[in-house]
Parts: C-alpha cells; structure tokens; sequence
C-alpha cells in the first residue's frame, strides 16, 4: 500500500504530461508528415530534437543533480537548433533547385 500512496502522492504532486502546455514552435511551412517530401528527414531530425529537449526538461524537474540536467538541456536545445538551421538550408536548397529548373530553356 505504500507504493500505491507514494505514486497517488506523485500523480497529484506532478501534472500527466498530456495535461503540461508544452511550447511548440509553428514551422513555416508546417513540418512535413508524409514520406515522400522533400523536407521529410529533417523535420523528423526537429521532431525528435524536440522530444529529446521536452525529455531533458522533465529530467531536470524531477531530478536532483541539476548540473548535470542543465548540461543535457543545452545540448539538447543546441541539437534543436542545429536541426532547425538545416531545414532551413534545406529549404533554400529547394528553392534554388526550383528556380534554376524554372530557368531551364524548355
């Protein structure tokens, strides 16, 4: 009966993940969710550097060594950003690969 006080005691203490506003960045355009687009790979890179950034954040609440849990959010966020560089790169890629067949004698 312990167990199930000490894990009622943490339920009440600490909000489910589904009920905590977790902040998300609005893409433009919007992260691509199908297979076949071109942007496919990296959207999924900052999907994943989200969740890695959203795990760290509750390691750092829930943890008590808080260096190291600042530690792993920079990085985690770092990883966020780097991921978000590259799709915009990505990005003008396309966009040039677009205008240079736009330009292409038919």
């Amino acid at each position: 009966m312990a167990t199930y006080r000490r894990s009622a005691l943490r339920l009440a203490v600490m909000p489910i993940r589904s009920e905590m506003h977790v902040m998300t960045k609005s893409y433009d355009p919007p992260l691509t969710v199908g297979l076949n687009g071109p942007l496919y790979r990296v959207d999924k890179a900052i999907k994943l550097a989200q969740k890695r950034l959203d795990t760290a954040m509750d390691a750092k609440r829930l943890h008590t060594s808080h260096s190291l849990a600042n530690e792993v959010v920079k990085e985690a966020r770092e990883a966020l950003r780097k991921a978000e560089q590259a799709r915009v790169l990505k990005i003008a890629e396309l966009g040039a690969a677009a205008e240079k067949y736009r330009q292409r004698p038919a």
